[in-house]
């Protein structure tokens, strides 16, 4: 019995020295955290559809485009035709980000709009020609689905004066590529 011992006890010494390999990363390091960079905003082109709601840029149906060298651009059109009452927008934005996560998406913008409404009776622009500058945000409500707010200041020619506001905007976007 004494010689089982004999072979036993050193392989017993020896499977003690053999190291131990794990697959995860060692708990003394933290896990490599994704930065923005790694965003697909910041790798490749993406396009998005919706609506928007606001009276610098455009109120209807909106496209958008989102670049990875953080230029990106908006067009609105819109439409209502009522009983006497008919009204359309064009508009326009151009967009700089400044930062985008899984949850949120800054930027800053400018933009153009002409707005155009008439009744029955008459034709009569509403301050036709409106442009502003500002700042954006969205939050992704689903993974490509996003609820924007924009604060611009917009200026436009009422009666020959010019006025300027600070005027919100509300947009909801999907993306895709």
């Amino acid at each position: 019995m004494w010689h089982v011992w004999l072979v036993l006890g050193p392989a017993a010494l020896l499977a003690q020295q053999i190291p131990q390999y794990r697959l995860g990363p060692p708990e003394h390091t933290a896990l490599a955290q994704p930065t923005s960079s790694t965003h697909p905003f910041n790798r490749f082109l993406y396009y998005g559809t919706g609506l928007q709601l606001g009276l610098m840029s455009g109120v209807g149906l909106s496209f958008r485009l989102s670049s990875p060298t953080r230029w990106g651009g908006e067009l609105t059109a819109g439409i209502l035709k009522l009983k006497d009452l008919s009204f359309w927008c064009l508009g326009g934005e151009v967009h700089y980000r400044l930062g985008v996560s899984p949850i949120y998406h800054a930027y800053m913008l400018a933009g153009l709009g002409y707005y155009w409404h008439t009744t029955d009776t008459k034709l009569s622009p509403v301050w036709p020609i409106r442009f502003g500058i500002g700042v954006g945000a969205e939050t992704f409500l689903l993974e490509w689905m996003s609820l924007g707010a924009e604060v611009a200041l917009t200026a436009y020619a009422n009666d020959g004066a010019v006025q300027v506001f600070p005027v919100p905007q509300l947009g909801l976007m999907y993306y895709f590529r």
